[in-house]
Formats: C-alpha cells, sequence, structure tokens
C-alpha cells in the first residue's frame, strides 16, 4: 500500500453543492519506491518454505492452473457493523518493463513490480485494525510453510523491517502467502500443521514495508518467487489463464461500505495514531447534522440515492450524489437538518444497486459528562491474566459481552454489580474483546489471555 493523501478529514474536503462535501479519501498507498517485500526478504521466505519441504515431506509444483480453487482471505469479526470493510490498493504488475505497469485487466492499479494483491481496509483502517475487525483466513486448505510474528505492525513508510506473515502450501504444491500481518495475531499453529479453508490466520496489519494496513495476498505455484501466479483470469494476465479464484470478485466493486451520522467531524490523525470516528445513534432532534457515506470503487457516471426513512417506512428527506470522477476510495457528507418526531430512524444510501443503512435514534439523550466519565471509570483488571478477571465502574444494568478474535460471542451478562468477575479459563489463550452496552452507546475494551 507511498501514494499518501493522509490528512486530517475535517481539513480535506471542498464543497460540491450547497450542504455536500467531500472527495478522495485520505489513502496511504505502497508504491514503487515502497515495495511490499524487499529481495533479501523473498531470499528468507523461499529458505524458510524449502526448510519445511524438507522436514515435512511437503511437494512443491511449478504448474501454471491451481487445482484447489481459492476463496477469499479476508472476513470480517461478527462485531464490525459496516456494510463493507476493503478495497484493491494494488494488482499484481503484469509489465516487464520498467517503469511500466498494468494490471491483469490491462488497467493501472498496480505499482512496477508489484507481486501480489494489496487488499487495504476502509474507512478508518488504523481503527480496523486496533480492533480486529478485518480478519485473514486461508484461502485454501494446506499445511503452513512459513511463519514470522512479533514484529512491529504500525509502520506508516518504506522499510526493510520484517513483516508477520504466514504462508500456506497446498496438496497441488502452490503456496499462498500472507502479508504485514499484526504482531501476536497470528494463529497458535507452527510450520508443518495443517490449516482448511477459511480457518483463522492472523489479523489485518502493518508490519514489514507497509504505509497502512492492508494484506499482501501473493501467490507461488512453487516454492520460489520465480513461480509467481496471479490468481486474477484477465486479458492482460500473462502468467496464467485461468482464474484461481473459485469465484472471482469483478475488477471494481462500487459499492457504499459504510454509512454514519455525525454530530463532529471524524478525526483522522497521521499514521500510525488511530482514528476518532465520533459517529452517532442518538440525537435529541431539531438541529443539523452531518449525514457520511464512504465510497469504493467511486465511478463516474454513477449515482448515489440517500434518504432518511422514517418510523412508518416513509421518506422523511432524500437527496442524491452524482459522481463525476474515479476514485479508488471516496468520502461524501452532507448537513442535513433532523427530524424532531421520537422514534427509530433509518440513514439509507445506495450505490450501483447496492444499500447500505445505518439506524439511530431521536428523543434519547445524547453522551454527556457523565457517560463521557463513565467510559473512563470502565476498568478489566487484571489485564493480562490467567482467564479470571474483575470488570468494574460498570453502572447497574449495562450488558456486558465477551467476543473471541473471530467475533464468536463466548460470554453475555446483564450487570447487577459495580463489580463482576467473568471467567475464561476454559477458553484458548489469545485476545478477547468485552463490549459494554448502556444507554444507547457502546464501549470495548481489549482483554489478553496468557
Amino acid at each position: 500500500m507511498g501514494k499518501i493523501y493522509f490528512i486530517f478529514l475535517s481539513l480535506f474536503y471542498f464543497s460540491v453543492s450547497a450542504q455536500e462535501f467531500g472527495g478522495v479519501y485520505p489513502l496511504r498507498l505502497n508504491d514503487a519506491s515502497n515495495p511490499c517485500l524487499t529481495p533479501a526478504q523473498y531470499k528468507t521466505l523461499e529458505l524458510q518454505i524449502a526448510d519445511a519441504q524438507l522436514k515435512f515431506g511437503l511437494t512443491s509444483s511449478n504448474q501454471k492452473n491451481m487445482t484447489v480453487p481459492f476463496s477469499w482471505p479476508l472476513k470480517t469479526a461478527n462485531y464490525m457493523s459496516d456494510c463493507n470493510y476493503y478495497y484493491i490498493a494494488n494488482y499484481l504488475d503484469q509489465d516487464p518493463t520498467s517503469p511500466g505497469i498494468k494490471d491483469y485487466n490491462c488497467g493501472s492499479v498496480t505499482y512496477d513490480g508489484h507481486a501480489g494483491t494489496d487488499i487495504a481496509l476502509l474507512p478508518y483502517p488504523i481503527y480496523k485494525m486496533d480492533n480486529n475487525q478485518a480478519l485473514i483466513i486461508a484461502a485454501a486448505a494446506g499445511t503452513i510453510s512459513a511463519k514470522v510474528d512479533g514484529n512491529f505492525d504500525k509502520n506508516c513508510a518504506s522499510n526493510t523491517l520484517t513483516p508477520n506473515y504466514v504462508a500456506v502450501m497446498h496438496s497441488d504444491g502452490s503456496n499462498s502467502i500472507y502479508l504485514h500481518m499484526k504482531k501476536n495475531s497470528l494463529t497458535v499453529k507452527s510450520i508443518g500443521q495443517t490449516v482448511t479453508q477459511g480457518e483463522y490466520l492472523g489479523s489485518v496489519g502493518s508490519s514489514g514495508s507497509s504505509t497502512g494496513p492492508h494484506l499482501h495476498f501473493e501467490v507461488w505455484a512453487g516454492n520460489t518467487a520465480a513461480t509467481l501466479r496471479d490468481p486474477w483470469a484477465g486479458a492482460c494476465n500473462s502468467l496464467n489463464v485461468s482464474t484461481w479464484w473459485a469465484s472471482q470478485k469483478p475488477y471494481t466493486e462500487p459499492a457504499i461500505i459504510k454509512a454514519q451520522i455525525n454530530n463532529i467531524a471524524p478525526v483522522l490523525p497521521a499514521c500510525p495514531a488511530t482514528e476518532t470516528i465520533n459517529e452517532d445513534t442518538c440525537f435529541v432532534g431539531g438541529g443539523n447534522a452531518r449525514f457520511y457515506y464512504y465510497i469504493r470503487n467511486e465511478t463516474a457516471g454513477y449515482v448515489a440515492n440517500l434518504r432518511i426513512i422514517q418510523p412508518g417506512n416513509t421518506t422523511f428527506s432524500a437527496w442524491t450524489h452524482s459522481s463525476t470522477t474515479n476514485y479508488l476510495a471516496a468520502y461524501w457528507y452532507n448537513i442535513k437538518a433532523m427530524p424532531t418526531t421520537p422514534g427509530t430512524y433509518t440513514f439509507e444510501a445506495i450505490y450501483n444497486s447496492i444499500t447500505c443503512n445505518r439506524t439511530f435514534t431521536i428523543g434519547c439523550v445524547p453522551a454527556g459528562i457523565n457517560e463521557l466519565n463513565y467510559t473512563e471509570q470502565i476498568q478489566v483488571l487484571p489485564n493480562p491474566n490467567n482467564g479470571e478477571f474483575f470488570v468494574s465502574g460498570s453502572q447497574i444494568g449495562t450488558k456486558i459481552e465477551v467476543f473471541n478474535i473471530l467475533g464468536s460471542l463466548i460470554f453475555s451478562s446483564i450487570t447487577d454489580t459495580e463489580r463482576e468477575k467473568i471467567n475464561l479459563s476454559q477458553q484458548n489463550a489469545g485476545i478477547y474483546f468485552v463490549k459494554f452496552s448502556f444507554g444507547g452507546k457502546t464501549i470495548t475494551k481489549k482483554v489478553l489471555k496468557e
């Protein structure tokens, strides 16, 4: 993933029409001056895979087409509420000349010499990384042939640091490689152990030579970088004729991937600081609010249809956004008058026939000083722990839920005390998330079981 457009969102806008603002989302993309892997790192990866072959009797090949089709190598945690979460920042470069570039579809969504597919997070990539919202999974069943963990995972510029990664060798001898993973998020399985298709491998991070959280997904037909393949079938793929995907996604996927409502603007600090989303779901009614919508692969000529739906499924307000420029990722917002009648409303955004909704409530009390203090008062101790810990500072009536790193709910309770004991001793070691729900707000804290 540097083409760098990373500026505070509150400062980076231009007015398109009355009450509409936005433009290109501030992206951080790797480029030819900042490749995902150095030649030395490729050599290390090759040696590690070769060593695994000798130790565990794995067989490699150099065939053009895979016999075990890939599924998509990412999934979201169950607690992520966005309508989608990614965009393709770079495909594999099919042009052997330098500085020429060409992706499998004869387009230019790549950089010179890029050897994989960069799947980047959107919007709020650091926030998504911090909260393990995008999970890396095995594209096909196989045996772990390489693995490195423990390296710093919030890099923002070109470097020669080692990324965290996993490689999986499949039954046909090919290897799928998953790079830039989040530190200490990798599967507990070791080299030589098998994984099933869709099995958890780690979380998206920004380790190694990376300018922002993304998965670099690379495919080798054998055990060396010289056997590089492009899993995408297209007119300009010179490495292989057939797709390696069980179901190949379109070259572009225009869609609104998040809709949200704010009283104040989100804040996008310089990488690697975490974004402050400032999203609201509770309003007193009347006045104005900002209605944001984030578009992946915005395409000139497309129209976004937007409306506020009131109770009874009737329209309170409706407007449109006409796309005039192609963007990998864009954001827009409109300042709109809020309803005054209490009830639950829906902000509906439709783009490319795909609908993204966000509900909000009129007539509840937004977070005030007391509730903000409540957020700071909640403590999870000890942390790290051996599976037993106490939650203190929560108000009576707070709903407490615990999720594992895959987003599965493993504990739920409505607290009747200000101090509650939670026991995860029967769970595996790793990262868990404790979610508190109170007064229309949610607070999530991370806990580590050693």
